[in-house]
């Protein structure tokens, strides 16, 4: 019998691993969010916002793809990940690729400041931003804002602030554009994103 035990001790030892990695792994909770992208009316793209908790750590990801017709085809594929810790942010990544070029700009936590790399179609930005941080614009998506939370831009690597326009309603500016997000009972229902070449909204999609 005791020969037996200490030939299956690996697997039984596997087993119990393998066990409590499926223990951790339930108790992570997932929440998903779908919208349209609408412009002039029309819907071009989609968008999913997920949020995923895991103790003390909470990931989002944004993905969304758009085409349209604007003076020629214009397709944008958009995928944003952001990891907070205990409540800071601590890494974002977000890839854009589009037939007007691929852009890549990074955030990272760095023991007392945060490391950027942001890049955009005709934007750079390297600046350093020298304080903890604990909101994004991603993270909007799943919280109402207060009036004064400081966020970072993922996409620009740009400190900004949120502005209660009236219950429900915050903007912020980001890069010189202003977005406007919109509640209804704590739930984001659309974001109003202004752009140079034509204003566009981001919708709760209602089955």
């Amino acid at each position: 019998m005791k020969f037996i035990f200490k030939k299956h001790l690996p697997i039984l030892l596997v087993s119990v691993i393998l066990g409590l990695g499926s223990i951790s792994t339930a108790a992570a909770q997932k929440v998903v969010q779908e919208y349209d992208i609408v412009l002039a009316g029309f819907t071009i793209g989609k968008m999913q916002a997920d949020k995923v908790t895991d103790g003390e750590s909470v990931d989002y990801q944004i993905h969304s793809k758009v085409e349209f017709w604007f003076f020629g085809k214009i397709h944008v594929e958009f995928l944003q990940n952001v990891n907070f810790l205990k409540g800071q942010l601590m890494k974002a990544r977000t890839k854009s690729d589009s037939n007007r070029g691929n852009f890549v700009t990074t955030v990272n936590w760095n023991k007392d400041h945060y490391d950027i790399d942001a890049n955009s179609y005709e934007f750079h930005n390297e600046e350093s931003i020298n304080q903890a941080v604990y909101g994004t614009p991603a993270k909007l998506y799943f919280e109402e804002p207060k009036n004064g939370d400081v966020l970072i831009s993922e996409n620009f690597g740009m400190l900004t602030k949120v502005v209660e326009l009236k219950k429900g309603i915050y903007a912020i500016d980001v890069n010189g554009s202003t977005n406007t997000f919109y509640y209804e009972a704590g739930v984001l229902q659309k974001v109003v994103l202004e752009n140079k070449i034509k204003n566009y909204s981001i919708k709760l999609r209602v089955d």
